[in-house]
């Protein structure tokens, strides 16, 4: 891992934890949601009721409600813009066939990673979804919701969305201010430079990027 500061360590930990799933964390046993306002959280909350079917049907085994909610979170998680805004400036040179590859190798090193202790915080963790909504430019909109561990620490959770047609996509995560596609655009620069864009697509393929704890 290239060197970062401790906060850093802990929100990107965090971070992907709720990325891999992200309806999951927001579909724990205790949910005291705010009644739904706008289309996002409407949405939101119809994405907790049907993650949370999944996390706790007995009949599936660990291996099965990880690919079931990982296909379902497919449909929410904007994987291409979020790998795009991760890379940064140097995304602009990779050729179509390299960015599909980028974007494969990136889902699964964090599905791969972050499985297992995504689910289990989807079990473990009680969550309130936040009154408050932000709303930005075309249409963007950030939607809140508080997580409390079983160790009872707490985290502030922001999904950034984006309409596309009648559906909300998440293009990023913020754990406690700290953002997903911030906290390893640095390390996708060095890698690139590095070791260049077929280099760095390799390294993620291989999970050359691990978990920080």
């Amino acid at each position: 891992m290239f060197p970062k500061q401790k906060t850093e360590r802990i929100s990107m930990n965090k971070i992907f934890t709720v990325m891999l799933t992200a309806p999951v964390l927001v579909a724990a046993p205790f949910v005291h949601a705010a009644p739904a306002q706008h289309p996002a959280q409407t949405q939101f909350k119809q994405n907790m009721d049907a993650v949370l079917k999944i996390a706790r049907d007995k009949s599936l085994n660990e291996d099965q409600k990880i690919q079931r909610i990982t296909g379902y979170a497919d449909r929410y998680l904007d994987y291409q813009r979020i790998s795009a805004l991760a890379v940064g400036m140097p995304w602009r040179e990779f050729n179509a066939n390299q960015k599909s590859e980028f974007i494969k190798a990136f889902k699964d090193m964090v599905v791969s990673i972050y499985s297992h202790s995504a689910l289990m915080g989807a079990v473990d963790s009680q969550v309130t979804m936040l009154p408050k909504l932000t709303e930005e430019k075309n249409k963007r909109v950030t939607v809140f919701t508080e997580i409390k561990t079983s160790s009872g620490k707490k985290y502030e959770v922001g999904y950034r969305l984006y309409p596309v047609g009648s559906t909300y996509k998440i293009y990023d995560i913020q754990v406690d201010g700290a953002s997903l596609v911030t906290v390893y655009r640095n390390q996708f620069n060095e890698l690139v430079k590095q070791k260049g864009i077929d280099g760095t697509i390799e390294t993620v393929r291989q999970k050359g990027l691990k978990k920080v704890e």
